[in-house]
């Protein structure tokens, strides 16, 4: 299996989400494991093709997902340029699935190995690989996202979505006092919380130094510790009446060693009312309830099949979040590895062919280590 020519092909088969349907995508990939156990779960639409490989022990499961962000209708249109696949999904998610083909199709293993291509997982993954642990049990699980062939993401933020209401005086333009409205209060309030947000720290040595003890480098990717992001403003009726209500919409993300109770103390607020409208703790490397030991013999084996392809494994902590939560809420551990490109979201979106190579090349390592 051409891993190349899979990601071409899976570009072009539009699954952006909303309304994130995958239909297409499982016919496709059902096709190409034709000649193996599959099975279809989901519903409206959002498919999630599970493949039995080879059983035995340890059994893995490999799974990435099939849903991208909106494009244009141009994205869909794959390019191959200076060593780059171009296109909606080549580098988040659609190189990992392909990564994934391409490594186990046709592959002898005396461990247990299934795959999973998912649904759901740009809108929380609920459909998606939630439903697909359903029906499986597996001992690890390689979730592909596109961290880079040499690093294994092993933890991810605390999320917070808020609605913020700020309240201030109302009246007409040409003889109300603009300061007390609650558009003037909100983008005072917006600035304060950035910058609290963006002074933030917490014990980032003391978690780190434990991911160092396993002998691995370790990355952090984020924009601080701590971010506050004011991202939907709404306020007003009509432009020369100034508004008594401004609503902010904002998404608050915070590493793992961040203290929530730290957190929440920067919304005690006077004239604001302040609504939790969804709430994500961080999950990873000794963060929630996959014992210790679980997750180290799986950072072991990872890191060995890095190495074995003659580059040094880093450990990643993000302010990202991705589908390992609905695995780890079963006490399964589970990290990220993946191809790596660029441009996630956006209209440059590429993943790197050699990563795309030595993804499958270490896919494989990984399974063969555990053998031993």
């Amino acid at each position: 299996m051409d891993s190349l020519q899979i990601l071409k092909n899976l570009i072009e088969i539009d699954t952006r989400n909303p309304p994130g349907n995958t239909e297409n995508a499982v016919e496709y990939l059902e096709g190409l494991f034709s000649s193996y156990r599959t099975r279809v779960v989901g519903e409206d639409g959002k498919l999630n093709l599970i493949v039995d490989i080879s059983k035995g022990n340890p059994h893995f499961l490999f799974t990435s997902h099939l849903d991208t962000v909106p494009c244009d209708e141009s994205m869909l249109t794959p390019r191959i340029e200076d060593g780059r696949v171009y296109g909606r999904g080549s580098c988040d998610a659609k190189g990992c699935v392909a990564a994934i083909v391409s490594a186990f199709h046709g592959f002898e293993s005396e461990a247990g190995i299934k795959l999973a291509f998912t649904a759901d997982e740009e809108i929380g993954g609920r459909l998606g690989l939630g439903r697909v642990m359903n029906h499986v049990n597996p001992d690890y699980v390689i979730v592909g996202e596109p961290f880079g062939c040499d690093r294994i993401g092993v933890a991810q933020a605390t999320v917070v979505s808020l609605n913020l209401i700020v309240h201030g005086r109302s009246g007409h333009t040409a003889i109300a006092d603009i300061k007390e409205g609650a558009v003037y209060r909100a983008s005072k309030l917006i600035t304060e919380l950035v910058d609290k947000f963006e002074g933030m720290r917490g014990r980032r040595d003391e978690y780190l130094s434990r991911l160092e003890s396993l002998g691995l480098e370790v990355e952090y990717r984020g924009n601080g510790d701590a971010v506050f992001n004011p991202s939907i403003v709404r306020a007003g009726i009509k432009r020369n009446v100034v508004p008594e209500r401004c609503v902010v919409e904002a998404d608050v993300r915070f590493a793992p060693w961040i203290d929530v109770d730290s957190v929440r103390e920067n919304f005690h607020l006077d004239n604001v009312d302040v609504f939790i409208t969804g709430f994500l703790r961080s999950f990873g490397f000794s963060l929630d309830s996959v014992p210790y030991e679980r997750d180290r013999k799986l950072i072991e084996i990872m890191a060995k099949a890095i190495k074995q392809e003659g580059v040094s494994p880093k450990a990643v902590v993000t302010l990202g979040v991705g589908d390992i939560r609905h695995v780890r809420n079963r006490g399964i551990p589970a990290f990220y590895l993946g191809p790596g490109g660029d441009g996630l979201h956006s209209d440059g979106e590429f993943v790197y062919i050699d990563e795309i190579y030595s993804t499958v090349r270490i896919y494989r390592n990984i399974v063969t280590l555990s053998e031993i």
